[in-house]
């Protein structure tokens, strides 16, 4: 069983590329570091066996209209992604930037590219696109909170979740965390950080050194308040 990484979608492609690209360099590596990185992750079973757990399954967005369909409807203009440097993985490459374009033909190209290092010897890594409006605080919240709920019930033991809060705005990102804490179902909460400009516009990540950032998930126990929250953002 694999990870669904849920991700908030904004503008900026090395914000979902560029911790895809760390997770398996570690996943290829696979050094004693990389094991512990990983060791909370899968099923007890697999990890008795020494199979490598953490592998990605599947990859929820949470973006806008104008994301994906790359146009601003309002202000009548192109909504294409923030220029980018094509680096290698690992490396801070000062180079041209590629010219901003539509952020599904980006993830296209990339993930076509990157995906397969870190998804355990799937023929493919599924990928879901869950609309949000980020001048509806009430529904951003519910559609974060209905998608980790619905992947919760899968089968008997549900998907492990983690959630990248890199991306997106802090709308998406705060409902994550929320989700996160009134479900207590994301098992991993964690972002990744650039040191200068270069590795801000890098699309995939430049150093291992102070890049992952992991996040303590602090579950609540749901009281009666905390399940009328859940109600009325799903109502």
């Amino acid at each position: 069983m694999g990870v669904f990484h849920l991700m908030g979608l904004g503008r900026s492609p090395g914000a979902i590329i560029g911790p895809i690209t760390y997770l398996a360099h570690r996943y290829q590596r696979w050094n004693d570091d990389d094991k512990k990185f990983f060791s909370g992750s899968g099923e007890a079973a697999h990890r008795e066996k020494g199979q490598k757990t953490g592998d990605i399954q599947a990859l929820v967005f949470f973006t806008t209209k104008e994301v994906l369909t790359a146009y601003d409807e309002v202000n009548q203009r192109d909504f294409l992604s923030y220029s980018f440097i094509d680096n290698r993985a690992g490396f801070l490459e000062e180079k041209p930037p590629e010219n901003g374009q539509p952020m599904k033909d980006v993830l296209r190209t990339f993930l076509k590219k990157e995906l397969p290092g870190i998804c355990g010897g799937r023929q493919k890594c599924n990928l879901f696109w869950c609309e949000i409006d980020l001048r509806d605080i009430k529904l951003t919240y519910s559609r974060v909170i209905q998608v980790v709920a619905a992947l919760r019930s899968v089968g008997g033991q549900g998907k492990e979740m983690w959630a990248n809060l890199t991306g997106g705005n802090n709308v998406v990102n705060f409902a994550l965390q929320l989700a996160a804490t009134l479900s207590g179902d994301v098992a991993r909460l964690y972002y990744v950080q650039a040191k200068n400009r270069i590795a801000e516009m890098s699309i995939r990540f430049t150093s291992e050194e102070d890049y992952w950032v992991e996040l303590p998930v602090m579950p609540l126990a749901l009281s009666r308040l905390n399940h009328a929250i859940l109600e009325v953002i799903q109502s």
